[in-house]
């Protein structure tokens, strides 16, 4: 547990808001914000009045997680959230190659078996770097949750990659699966996943 859960813990335990506690420590609201949310860290100061605050140990506070061994290794929510963003809309340009290779094998009676294949692969892969990025994600309750909105999410893009095959829409399904990546990245990751734009 990172410095910025456990004060989110224990204000929440102690029935604080993040109002209450700001005016306490004699900071910003916007100040526990970024401190519960690891953007920053309270002042040793502060850390020592935190700890009076809650009735326990500094080193309780603090503990081990909070001092990362290797500053470097530190989480990066910008680099998180954009290697999510491209997985995502690699697997759906994938998604398109196969479809659109398998629709042409289909309709022009000519082997288009090898790139369809290739796609396949690259899709396949896609889909497992999506699935890797849920590990980000420290709530099991929430990756559960985005588990199930992403198979959904998938589930649909297959379904416009069939209607690419056989109905032969082209175009349209291109146009179909672009907009599902749109929705799927500016409003159902944020909104439902728990996957914030990160700026």
């Amino acid at each position: 547990m990172t410095l910025g859960e456990k004060i989110k813990e224990q204000r929440t335990a102690h029935g604080l808001s993040q109002e209450t506690l700001a005016e306490q420590m004699g900071v910003s609201r916007q100040a526990v914000t970024k401190w519960e949310a690891d953007q920053s860290a309270p002042s040793s100061e502060k850390l020592i009045a935190l700890a009076k605050l809650f009735q326990i140990s500094l080193d309780e506070l603090i503990g081990n997680e909070s001092v990362p061994a290797n500053p470097a290794k530190k989480p990066n929510p910008i680099l998180r959230t954009n290697l999510t963003r491209i997985a995502i809309t690699l697997h759906a340009a994938f998604g398109y190659a196969a479809a659109q290779h398998l629709w042409y094998t289909r309709v022009l009676n000519r082997s288009y078996m090898a790139p369809a294949v290739f796609s396949i692969v690259l899709l396949f892969l896609c889909s497992v770097w999506m699935v890797s990025n849920h590990r980000f994600e420290p709530d099991l309750k929430q990756r559960r949750k985005n588990i199930r909105i992403e198979l959904l999410y998938c589930l649909v893009q297959l379904s416009f990659a069939y209607l690419i095959i056989y109905p032969g829409i082209g175009l349209i399904g291109a146009l179909l699966m672009m907009v599902t990546v749109f929705v799927y990245i500016i409003i159902i990751n944020p909104k439902y996943m728990n996957r914030k734009l990160t700026k």
